[in-house]
């Protein structure tokens, strides 16, 4: 992987990262004319929490150029994902005890956010 590939990489992490975004607004839109503001705000703290924890595996996952470091490239890519499941579990809690928490909002709006990023192959081609 060249400097300019790994370049692209990149963009298309924090590309996926806006579309989990969007794709939490959409989701909060949804539960705000279905339910009601307080469900919609639930909805919106998963899909952040999922676009969080995906947006710090990009920072730390992307750090290094696999091409020419790949152990340290790996070893990246472990860490980012540790401190993306680490940060999950953080989040989720501090949500979940918040006594004005919709948990079945707060749950499809975190799961459906984390499934955007299974599309990322139909949408970031290199």
């Amino acid at each position: 992987m060249t400097d300019k590939s790994a370049a692209l990489a990149r963009k298309s992490a924090y590309k996926l990262v806006l579309c989990q975004l969007a794709v939490a607004g959409v989701i909060t839109l949804a539960f705000f004319l279905a339910a009601d503001a307080v469900a919609a705000k639930s909805a919106f703290k998963g899909g952040l929490v999922a676009a969080i924890a995906n947006f710090t595996f990009a920072l730390l996952a992307f750090r290094v150029n696999a091409a020419e470091q790949p152990e340290l490239a790996r070893a990246a890519l472990m860490r980012g994902h540790s401190v993306k499941m680490i940060l999950i579990v953080v989040l989720c809690a501090l949500v979940l005890q918040q006594p004005d928490s919709v948990a079945a909002a707060f749950v499809v709006g975190f799961t459906v956010t984390l499934l955007a990023q299974l599309s990322a192959t139909f949408f970031f081609k290199h």
